[in-house]
């Protein structure tokens, strides 16, 4: 789940701790080694939503409690191996300390704990302010005091995708019997994510421009609740509430001065662009989009409320429903606003889930507009396609040598681009390049192949055994054919057309969801040019 801490100490021998003693002498109650939490090197890798580099920021809180249980004596008070908490404090990180940076309370003057030689700890925690900005990202909105006897805490608090927003990280119950494992050198924390994650990306594949004015969550749940009950032998458990009130958020026109046009599919230079809808910018290259933390929810939580069908057939949904909303005008139309419901997994239960990344890929293509969904784990970065029962492990598309020639790269408003240009005389015939790719994990759907650019003077066709197929604009591939061994021939469509160029991009298209596989196919970003 991403975040560790650390608690060093020096390893005693077990022989060294055994007491036949009811009290013990002075010097067997504590160990020399204190008791020092450090925040692991990986710390950083959860904050990305925050715009920050690491939670290794002086100010950064961690609040902690050990809980001893099974103590050979008398300790503040408790006896006969009873469960109490040893301790329970915060650590805040400060840069210049030394040897340990993160330091029990007052920063100033620490508190020092240390282990004791008999018993059983168990450690836990959660991040309780975020030295990044110690105003706005502290837990002190969010839940009241913890109540030690319950051992639970309750939180209870408006998340939106705005800003500022606090990344509420928890631990586990990790134990630590001192007897029988020895005082570990280290005890590791892993943190985990109370909230998910949302992002939203819009791009056109219609044969028509479309003018994009604004895009909003509309009627948006926000105000949640989770429970954190902590049990010593159990570990801890984690109560969801589905949020139930519900707040409008405009991301655009906020992010950008003026509207902006998606260019059609036939666009010579434009065609293909997709925008972060969070920030209002182009994604370029692997440029992943902007997500922002959000309440888990079930699909019920998002469910919107039909009140009938319009004249066509399609449902109309209550103005109180929770809606994806676009204002556009697409083609010649005039500018409204366009309403999507949340799209549904079949099968599945969540729709935000904790730890997760949920990214919804809005499309406009002819005459209708098609929002796929996909779940990514917390850490995705670069290959979209590398996560949950969609994965897929291929080799990169290389065209065959003696189909083309290998031009300079170049660079365009659809990216960076390896040319390829057909040549009159090859090997596969005249104009034709063949490529090739090897896919190891298909996927549980079909390999969508689009033609972008000057797509309509092209074909893109199979080359295996006596099957031949496809046309001017995509073709769709059974993933699993001819052993996950794919053949591309690509050749003008018709008469050559001196000059005409098109782009490739691949799709998973699996139980009516869409999503992006160039960046494990198409790495290279081929143009196919004819001379």
């Amino acid at each position: 789940m991403g975040n560790i801490v650390r608690i060093p100490g020096i390893f005693l021998l077990a022989a060294c701790i055994f007491s036949c003693e009811k009290a013990p002498r002075a010097d067997m109650v504590h160990a020399d080694e204190e008791i020092i939490l450090d925040a692991a090197p990986g710390a950083s890798g959860t904050k990305g939503f925050l715009n920050t580099a690491a939670l290794a920021v002086d100010g950064t809180q961690f609040q902690t409690y050990d809980y001893l249980s099974g103590y050979n004596g008398t300790l503040s008070g408790h006896t006969n191996g009873e469960e109490f908490m040893y301790f329970g404090n915060t650590l805040t990180y400060k840069g210049d300390a030394t040897p340990w940076q993160w330091l029990f309370g007052n920063v100033a003057a620490p508190t020092s704990y240390r282990w004791t030689r008999t018993g059983t700890h168990h450690f836990f925690g959660w991040l309780l302010a975020d030295g990044n900005d110690a105003t706005n990202l502290n837990t002190s909105s969010y839940f009241s005091t913890y109540t030690v006897g319950e051992k639970t805490v309750t939180l209870a608090k408006s998340m939106t995708v705005d800003t500022p927003q606090y990344d509420f990280l928890y631990s586990d119950v990790v134990p630590v019997n001192v007897i029988s494992d020895g005082i570990p050198s280290k005890v590791d924390l892993p943190m985990k994510h109370l909230f998910g994650a949302l992002g939203i990306t819009i791009t056109n594949t219609s044969k028509l421009d479309v003018v994009v004015s604004g895009v909003r969550l509309k009627n948006f749940p926000s105000n949640g609740s989770a429970t954190l009950e902590y049990d010593m032998t159990d570990g801890v458990t984690v109560s969801h509430l589905d949020p139930i009130s519900a707040g409008t958020y405009t991301f655009w026109p906020n992010k950008i001065n003026s509207p902006f046009t998606l260019y059609n599919v036939n666009h010579a230079t434009l065609a293909g662009k997709k925008y972060d809808c969070f920030t209002g910018t182009e994604l370029t290259g692997d440029a992943a989009p902007e997500f922002r933390m959000i309440w888990p929810m079930s699909f019920n939580a998002i469910e919107p409320i039909k009140t009938g069908n319009d004249e066509d057939g399609n449902p109309i949904y209550s103005d109180s429903s929770p809606m994806i909303e676009v204002e556009c005008k697409v083609g010649t139309g005039s500018k409204s606003w366009v309403s999507f419901r949340f799209p549904h997994i079949e099968g599945a239960t969540d729709a935000i889930a904790a730890g997760k990344k949920t990214l919804i890929n809005l499309s406009f293509a002819d005459k209708q507009a098609v929002l796929s969904y996909d779940i990514l784990p917390w850490q995705y970065k670069e290959y979209p396609m590398a996560f949950e029962d969609d994965a897929i492990s291929s080799t990169q598309l290389k065209f065959t040598e003696n189909t083309f020639v290998s031009l300079p790269k170049v660079t365009d408003a659809n990216g960076k681009h390896d040319v390829i240009q057909l040549t009159q005389s090859s090997t596969e015939g005249a104009y034709v390049a063949k490529g090739t790719f090897k896919i190891y994990t298909p996927v549980n759907g079909q390999l969508i192949v689009t033609l972008g650019g000057n797509g309509e003077d092209f074909e893109v066709s199979l080359d295996s055994g006596t099957e031949s197929t496809g046309g001017n604009t995509s073709i769709a591939i059974d993933p699993h054919r001819d052993g996950g061994l794919i053949t591309l021939r690509i050749h003008p469509r018709g008469t050559p057309r001196s000059g005409s160029k098109c782009y490739l991009h691949f799709t998973v298209l699996n139980r009516g969801r869409e999503a992006d596989a160039d960046t494990e196919i198409n790495r290279d970003n081929y143009m196919i040019v004819i001379p």
